[in-house]
């Protein structure tokens, strides 16, 4: 098959830059064609240049043929870009989507940001005559993509990556399916002895929602004296890390600094590392920590990350919380990942990573039965489940939905200056 993959352009691509590569790579594996664009809200592009050869050993390839940087993104080419202001620009966009079996939209409509602010023109985008796929990366679609409702009679099915991302699209009538990320296996490691490594890892953006300060300030109350690597970077930790604008809540009722208490402790700080690198340090550790947690998302359920299962994938034991992984019928808790209480104190946290480092039988356990578990996120596995589904009998969107949303979509609307042209239609 001649598959598209497509998405509207956004600040911090996170872990879509994952999926888009390893999804790729499974469809060419299993020997179907993928190519890969970028929609702009532009008129016209300028000259562009790849990476400068100092910066290209930061970037590499995978599935889609596009550089790609872990925290940057991709290098886009212009021949990979649309300008889809430019409306002849956009009539050739659907004249090539028209060419393919079936459209992956990765993010399948425009975010609200500066950018995007009274533009809709990408309104214009989806009738191609083709089968567009919807992907969901987020657990909270009701009040981030309420405005899909605008375009989902256009699309065949819609896929949402996790069980908080599934149950928060209900709100829109076109018909869905829970398909996991998908990873590459190639370097998955079997069984491995408890005795072989040591300590824990913990690599994520850092989110307010990603909760990196619970597991910060536990830091300083484990026993244990094996490594304790934490990376990553966000919003969150340029706050934390600030010696002029650390956030209150970022120091402990003696006026320290979390983060410098708990590198006094024994905190070893990776900082942004690659895919490779992190895999490197997760064959070494016993654990990786997830402290992430959000009400909105587990309202609607599991809103497990990557690195869960990049833990499986190098053997090491995932620690996930009890909203994280809330009602979850992937993994199990005991079974699949060591569970720490939303509402732990640092203390409470603290323990429970102290004697999931020292209790060999629960980690040998669970390593054990994620060896199996991880089969179902193979690239090419995850792939195959596309395949079907655009092959599927699916229907498109009923448009149902439009009323209940209003309320919601109304200042989305506004934004794009969707909503009076919609309101005068409809009268």
């Amino acid at each position: 098959m001649k598959i598209l993959m497509t998405l509207f352009d956004i600040q911090d691509y996170g872990g879509i830059i994952n999926h888009a590569e390893n999804l790729a790579a499974g469809f060419v594996k299993l020997g179907h064609t993928v190519d890969f664009v970028k929609l702009c809200p532009k008129k016209k592009f300028g000259v562009t240049r790849g990476p400068k050869p100092e910066a290209l050993a930061e970037y590499r390839k995978h599935g889609t043929g596009l550089f790609f940087h872990q925290a940057k993104g991709w290098w886009w080419p212009n021949e990979n870009k649309v300008a889809y202001l430019d409306p002849n620009e956009r009539a050739k966009f659907k004249n090539k989507c028209s060419g393919y079996d079936f459209v992956l939209w990765h993010i399948p409509v425009p975010t609200v940001n500066k950018e995007n602010a009274a533009v809709n023109e990408w309104l214009d985008l989806y009738n191609s005559g083709t089968k567009n796929i919807a992907i969901i990366h987020d657990g909270n679609l009701p009040e981030l993509y309420p405005h899909l409702a605008w375009v989902g009679h256009h699309f065949h099915a819609m896929v949402c990556v996790h069980e908080s991302a599934y149950h928060s699209a209900e709100c829109i009538s076109i018909p869905r399916k829970m398909i996991v990320n998908p990873f590459d296996l190639t370097n998955a490691v079997p069984m491995s002895k408890f005795e072989t490594r040591a300590g824990f890892c913990a690599v994520q953006v850092f989110k307010a929602w990603k909760r990196v300060d619970t597991l910060i300030r536990a830091i300083p109350h484990l026993k244990t004296k094996e490594p304790k690597r934490v990376g990553g970077a966000g919003i969150e930790y340029r706050y934390m890390t600030s010696q002029e604008k650390c956030k209150p809540k970022y120091f402990d009722a003696a006026g320290d600094r979390i983060w410098d208490k708990a590198l006094r402790h024994g905190m070893e700080y990776v900082g942004t590392i690659p895919t490779d690198m992190h895999y490197h340090i997760l064959r070494d550790s016993k654990l990786q920590i997830d402290p992430s947690w959000s009400k909105k998302y587990s309202a609607f359920g599991a809103h497990f990350n990557r690195t869960t299962m990049e833990a499986m994938i190098c053997g090491a034991v995932p620690v996930a919380t009890d909203l994280g992984m809330s009602n979850s019928k992937v993994f199990t808790a005991g079974v699949n990942y060591i569970e720490v209480p939303a509402a732990a104190t640092p203390q409470e946290f603290a323990d429970i990573i102290d004697n999931g480092l020292t209790d060999s039988n629960q980690w040998t356990t669970i390593a054990n039965n994620n060896v199996t578990a991880v089969q179902r996120f193979a690239d090419t596995a995850v792939a195959q489940e596309y395949i079907d589904l655009a092959n599927s009998t699916q229907g498109c969107a009923t448009g149902k939905e439009t009323k209940q949303l209003q309320e919601k979509c109304h200042k989305k609307l506004e934004f794009f200056g969707i909503w009076q042209a919609t309101m005068g239609a409809q009268q």
